[in-house]
């Protein structure tokens, strides 16, 4: 019959993980001299498992994926995180092109944004009062001069000014633009 040993609580801490690093290092230590103690380690992880066993399964509530992954703060240095499931496309006043915006900077104006166009739909002519990055994930674009497609990248000067825009088979493009972009009505 193997003695008990002071090290005894350590060992169920150890076995479910519980242990800081040097205390999990150091107990280590120990449990290759002591017997005792990696009995205890085995029957800890043993019981473990075995609780884990006998629980029932249970399905999470709908919904607490989302809540989970909207409530989780900021990976560090990151100024923005938007998952695909938590998308809001909201309707422009123009028929057919709908926008999701995925950061917004209020002291520079800076937005970047999805948008949609429906095939056939129409964006009007507009203003940029500051550099305009435009990349096609998907679709045409069509401009009075020219057409891009998926793939492509246009940048548009600050201070120009853009045609009407469409698009034959519908679009999804990535625009990086200003909150103080104008609308030609």
């Amino acid at each position: 019959m193997l003695e008990h040993c002071a090290e005894e609580g350590d060992a169920h801490l150890y076995a479910l993980g519980l242990l800081d690093t040097v205390e999990s290092q150091s107990f280590e230590r120990h449990r290759l001299s002591c017997a005792f103690c990696g009995v205890k380690v085995r029957q800890s992880g043993d019981m473990a498992i075995a609780l884990v066993e006998a629980l029932p399964l249970s399905q999470p509530p709908p919904g607490l994926r989302d809540r989970v992954l909207t409530e989780v703060p900021l990976p560090m240095g990151v100024a923005a995180l938007v998952r695909a499931s938590a998308l809001q496309w909201l309707p422009t006043p123009f028929e057919g092109v709908f926008t999701a915006t995925l950061y917004a900077d209020s002291v520079r104006g800076e937005l970047a944004s999805l948008v949609r166009l429906a095939p056939g739909a129409r964006y009007p002519s507009h203003h940029h009062s500051h550099v305009e990055h435009c990349y096609v994930l998907q679709g045409d674009v069509i401009f009075s001069d020219h057409t891009i497609f998926a793939g492509d990248y246009e940048a548009a000067f600050a201070g120009t000014d853009h045609s009407p825009v469409t698009s034959k088979t519908g679009c999804m493009l990535f625009l990086v633009h200003n909150q103080n972009d104008r609308v030609h009505m």
